[in-house]
């Protein structure tokens, strides 16, 4: 009669340098000494940031737009950053250029209504389009009567079209409503040198 000991098979005995039981995991932490953590916080605050600082104050811009006073092309801030990070999506870049061309549309027509200087329209054209604005404004401003008395006026936009050609260039076509008429502009904008720019624009 075979017992069962006998019939069991041999026990393979585990090699001197493996344990028996495996040990317990346990997690790590690794704290920066405080010199590295120093350190690691002036990387981070010498970083670029890929935005516009004008480009926060056009919520500020848009919204007065649509009081009862007109909107101010002049900046506060007194430089410019970088373009926005690709990262952050054309649909974001799309309304920050939407918001800039709103914003020369408003101003360009106050120029021509004489009721704004066309030098607060400087950093945001290019010498081209820049001296058209100006000439434009002198001729109409020979057509006004010289007893009329013009107030400023927001813009009523009624359609909005923005195309993305490449990186860094938008043109857009906007039509909006003054007092007595309906107008459409078409704006080409770019980024030159970490600010964006319009560099061709036509108003009808």
């Amino acid at each position: 009669m075979t017992t069962l000991a006998e019939s069991s098979p041999p026990v393979q005995q585990l090699p001197a340098d493996i344990p028996a039981q495996p040990a317990p995991l346990r997690a790590e932490q690794r704290w920066f000494a405080q010199e590295g953590w120093q350190q690691f916080q002036q990387r981070c605050a010498q970083r670029p940031r890929f935005r516009l600082q004008r480009e926060s104050e056009l919520p500020r811009l848009l919204a007065a737009m649509g009081a009862a006073e007109s909107v101010s092309a002049e900046s506060s801030a007194s430089s410019d950053g970088q373009r926005p990070d690709p990262l952050a999506g054309q649909r974001q870049e799309r309304r920050q250029i939407l918001a800039i061309a709103r914003v020369v549309c408003q101003a360009t027509a106050e120029v021509l209504a004489g009721v704004r200087s066309a030098a607060q329209l400087d950093r945001w054209l290019e010498p081209e389009v820049h001296s058209k604005v100006r000439q434009r404004a002198a001729i109409t401003a020979r057509q006004r009567p010289s007893h009329s008395a013009v107030r400023p006026q927001a813009l009523r936009f009624r359609a909005e079209r923005a195309v993305h050609l490449r990186t860094g260039v938008w043109e857009i076509a906007v039509v909006f409503s003054e007092e007595l008429r309906t107008r459409a502009c078409a704006l080409r904008i770019q980024a030159h040198r970490g600010r964006w720019r319009v560099t061709a624009m036509e108003l009808g």
